[in-house]
């Protein structure tokens, strides 16, 4: 069946097509809808989700409802509104399985996870799991990335990357002795993966820290990697890239953090993006003084050859207030950066820069404020970005209406249809709780067609549940009584 081609009636004709391939179907409903089918007072963590071309949406989470932690999946075909109603268990093995990374592109699934089950250390191997029916079908077996059957050795942190029929998987592995950064990858939709790992950082093998890795990847083989590394003493910013689908990185690796000395301040990696030829990678720097800076560095081919010196994206003095959490998304020659700023005083604020020139200057003089209430006056955290055509906009985690200050957060966002010459006078509440009367983190954001969809974890119902709101851009949350939790 073709593939319908506007907003909400590709949205409607999707849900149709693949759900009737499906054993069971969610519960339909017009607010938050929660994901899990977890028991009662388990605990789903760190969901983590990806939106393929065609806007089917997958997401995966860990939970113990097994007696052990597990990878587990759920998917919608409709924006939100409707999940399967049952989850798919994705990590086949009887050690904990923690800490999942998705990615998908057409039809292919792929997710990798740290995984407890080998050897008698409880050290992680990373292992993945994928589909190339669009989460319909599962592999029967997973698969070990890291060629450590015995469990000897530690990795951690996955990312994914998926383009075409290629997917790689990244991480931080202390097989040489300190943390080295490691690649696998597939050029055939996962029925091949590299015969074993490529190391992607060139300083010595394990004489220095090298961890937080994030890579993407193009249809055209070129795939990029950054990540934290502490080889000179502080902590810098590298990346490295491979033009071989990721069978090889040969090239030296490329310090991002430059115009200083080496190892003379600390940076902290957040963001990496990719469009056409243009990569972007954003982070934290503190190099002109207490307070974090955020620094973006860029190259206009493809991933090698990065500016000399990094761009600052504040328009404010430098150092003077502390900017974080930043997030980036490219779009063409476009690039955006969000981050979470104090320079108002008090509370952190979302404020949202951006490029039309792939990231030679600014296109606005001064960063956009996302919220709408006054400067400074409550705590937001972790922005994200989302952008179709025209259409923008920047999600976060907002502390307005924690009155009593005990830590709960509702989540918000405001958006532009005009491409940034105007925002919303109101920004959107996307929670449907009684306000601030629950956490709500770790979210995920994606705008398609007029339709905005947001997923994350969730404390209302007494312990931590995966939620998801699919609404249209602009629609109000409103407050429904929550189901009682599947038994």
């Amino acid at each position: 069946m073709p593939p319908p081609t506007t907003g909400l009636e590709m949205i409607h004709g999707l849900v149709f097509s693949l759900l009737a391939c499906t054993p069971e179907s969610g519960t339909v409903g017009t607010e938050d809808v929660r994901i899990d089918h977890a028991k009662s007072k388990i605990e789903s963590l760190l969901p983590r989700t990806c939106v393929q071309e065609q806007g089917i949406l997958f997401s995966v989470w860990q939970d113990d409802r097994d007696g052990h932690q597990a990878i587990w999946f759920n998917m919608s075909a409709d924006g939100g509104v409707t999940f399967l109603g049952s989850d798919t268990l994705l990590s086949l093995g009887e050690g904990d399985a923690l800490n999942p990374a998705i990615a998908c592109t057409g039809d292919h699934v792929y997710v990798a996870w740290e995984d407890k089950r080998d050897g008698e250390l409880g050290y992680e191997n990373i292992y993945v799991q994928w589909s190339d029916d669009r989460g319909r079908h599962w592999q029967k077996e997973d698969l070990s990335l890291d060629a450590d059957p015995e469990g000897k050795t530690i990795s951690l942190a996955p990312a994914v990357a998926a383009a075409g029929d290629g997917a790689w998987v990244v991480w931080s592995d202390s097989v040489n002795g300190a943390y080295d950064i490691y690649v696998s990858g597939t050029a055939n939709g996962g029925e091949d993966w590299s015969e074993k790992p490529v190391r992607v950082d060139t300083d010595e093998a394990g004489v220095a820290y090298s961890g937080s890795p994030l890579i993407v990847g193009g249809d055209d083989g070129q795939v990029v990697v950054a990540w934290e590394d502490r080889r000179s003493g502080g902590t810098d910013i590298y990346a490295n890239d491979s033009d071989d689908g990721g069978e090889s990185f040969e090239g030296s690796d490329t310090r991002l953090d430059a115009g200083d000395e080496a190892g003379s301040h600390d940076s902290f990696l957040s963001g990496l993006a990719r469009a056409g030829h243009n990569a972007y990678a954003v982070w934290a720097d503190d190099r002109f003084g207490l307070n974090s800076d955020i620094l973006l560095s860029y190259s206009h081919t493809g991933g090698n050859n990065w500016v000399e010196e990094p761009v600052r994206v504040e328009s404010d003095a430098e150092g003077i207030a502390d900017s974080i959490n930043a997030t980036v998304v490219a779009v063409e020659d476009r690039v955006f950066v969000a981050f979470q700023d104090n320079r108002a005083g008090g509370g952190y604020d979302i404020l949202l820069r951006w490029s039309d020139d792939a990231g030679e200057a600014w296109a606005i003089e001064e960063e956009v404020r996302m919220e709408t209430d006054d400067p400074g006056e409550a705590q937001s955290y972790f922005p994200h970005l989302a952008v179709d055509g025209d259409m923008w906009a920047v999600q976060w985690m907002d502390y307005r209406d924690d009155i009593k200050g005990v830590g709960f957060n509702d989540l918000y966002y405001n958006y532009t249809v005009d491409a940034g010459t105007t925002w919303q006078g109101s920004d959107v509440r996307i929670n449907s709780t009684s306000l601030a009367t629950s956490f709500a983190n770790e979210a995920s954001f994606y705008l398609r067609g007029g339709f905005v969809v947001t997923v994350w974890a969730d404390g209302r119902t007494g312990s931590t549940d995966v939620f998801a709101a699919g609404r249209e851009v602009g629609e109000e949350s409103v407050w429904i009584e929550p189901e009682a939790a599947t038994e």
